[in-house]
């Protein structure tokens, strides 16, 4: 006689449930840690590109990513070599990665010309001047924002061109340069032209490279402080 045994399927328990939906929550939550983790900035690589783009710094090491007093910022120790030793400075990149902004780079004791040169938000109370490079993505960030700025500041453009990393900068900032100077200076004819551009631009270097300037863009303040990442 053959004997068929119909095995039937026994409920779990209560204890069995709840180590269920343990399991399940946990699940869950590994899923949600891997996409945030997966969408979080790399702060390191957002400086270093940063860097690479808009300083000719070369001998430099990127030690730690920090926290700051504000939830919004993160603070990105980048060690530069000077002589023997390694100089700290810190750059805030913001949270969501798409802001970075240098510490504040010193301060100069000389007067920055301001003649003749070209100017955002000249109605603003209060005076900075702006170097930048041609070549440089920031600068060029900058300069779209200041063409429907009107705050507080007249930004006065300056050039200092990065010419170990933007070859040929120095050029196209002249030709940018005698392009405003043949609308706005009427006094000027043909190769007068070229030749006030390339004056203005080479005093404009001298002056950076007076105030240390490392990196663009980078703002001086009326009071002659240098700092990067205004606008």
């Amino acid at each position: 006689m053959l004997f068929f045994y119909v095995l039937k399927k026994r409920p779990p328990t209560i204890k069995e449930k709840k180590v269920k939906k343990i399991v399940l929550l946990l699940s869950v939550l590994i899923i949600v840690l891997v996409s945030v983790s997966c969408t979080k900035p790399d702060y390191k690589k957002i400086t270093d590109d940063f860097i690479k783009a808009s300083t000719p710094l070369k001998d430099y090491t990127i030690r730690e990513v920090a926290d700051t007093s504000s939830p919004n910022w993160k603070a990105v120790i980048v060690y530069v070599k000077r002589d023997r030793a390694n100089m700290p400075i810190p750059f805030f990149v913001s949270s969501d990665g798409k802001s970075i902004v240098p510490n504040s780079l010193g301060k100069i004791d000389f007067k920055l010309t301001e003649k003749d040169r070209i100017v955002y938000n000249p109605s603003g109370k209060k005076t900075v001047c702006m170097f930048t490079d041609p070549d440089c993505p920031y600068c060029l960030k900058a300069k779209e924002k200041l063409k429907s700025y009107n705050g507080e500041y007249k930004v006065v453009v300056k050039y200092f061109p990065l010419e170990q990393i933007h070859p040929g900068a120095t050029q196209k900032a002249i030709e940018e340069v005698a392009a405003w100077l043949k609308k706005t200076r009427t006094d000027l004819k043909g190769s007068d032209i070229p030749k006030e551009a390339k004056r203005m631009v080479e005093e404009d270097i001298a002056e950076g490279q007076k105030a240390g300037i490392g990196g663009v863009p980078t703002y001086i303040m009326e009071d002659g402080t240098l700092k990067q990442g205004l606008f």
